[in-house]
């Protein structure tokens, strides 16, 4: 009976240890999902602002390419950008976080907008071939002011949001080698529990056994003793 109830308290304590182990693994996965969640969206923002700024100069350029030559089919970048613009704008604006990259969202967004009147400004001048007029509208150098400060809010913003990459990067790459201590050690907690269960086992099996020999013993003497 005693055995018994050591087995069991062994097996109550092995329990409330793996219980110990395993209540950490749970909490190591839980942040390792949510830095990955974090680095997933600042690599959509990103991925976002880079699109941005492309079609942006895409634009810049096929209006360029356009007040040169009058072919229509160069401003086929404008038209889409002025299409999608503010909706780019408003997914950038939806996954930002941080407040002080939202600044440099808000402070772009006039700069854009200044930016688009001033290429449709070039484009109606060359639409009615008033060359002087084009070449009087792109020599202020205005559209190549406002690309410059929209690069710089762009420059600012994305630099926030790469340092937060930077941040969830190293977060979850210490995470991930917390979750790989913690299987390490359930592992070898796991391989410890199966080598002292057999051990047990083992013992108990034993123990019968010599029990069960020791009860044979005695009873083949007390035969004997009673047919002599």
């Amino acid at each position: 009976m005693k055995s018994t109830y050591r087995t069991m308290a062994s097996f109550v304590g092995v329990i409330l240890l793996a219980l110990l182990l395993v209540v950490p693994s749970f909490w190591a996965f839980a942040q390792i999902k949510e830095a990955a969640k974090a680095r997933k969206r600042t690599y959509e923002v990103i991925a976002n602002a880079d699109g941005l700024m492309s079609a942006l100069s895409d634009a810049e350029t096929g209006q360029r390419g356009y007040a040169l030559t009058g072919d229509e089919t160069f401003l086929g970048p404008f038209m889409a950008v002025q299409g999608s613009v503010h909706s780019r704008l408003g997914e950038l604006r939806r996954l930002t976080t941080s407040s002080t990259a939202a600044k440099h969202l808000d402070a772009m967004v006039p700069l854009v907008d200044a930016k688009l009147a001033e290429m449709s400004h070039v484009i109606r001048l060359r639409r009615n071939r008033d060359m002087k007029a084009v070449l009087a509208a792109v020599g202020t150098g205005e559209g190549k002011r406002l690309m410059e400060a929209i690069h710089v809010e762009m420059k600012g913003y994305l630099q926030i949001e790469e340092d937060a990459l930077a941040k969830y990067e190293a977060t979850f790459q210490a995470k991930m080698g917390d979750m790989l201590d913690v299987i390490i050690v359930i592992s070898l907690f796991t391989l410890l529990v199966a080598l002292l269960f057999i051990y047990v086992i083992r013992r108990e099996t034993q123990q019968r056994l010599k029990n069960l020999v020791h009860l044979e013993t005695k009873q083949d003497r007390k035969s004997t003793r009673l047919n002599s």
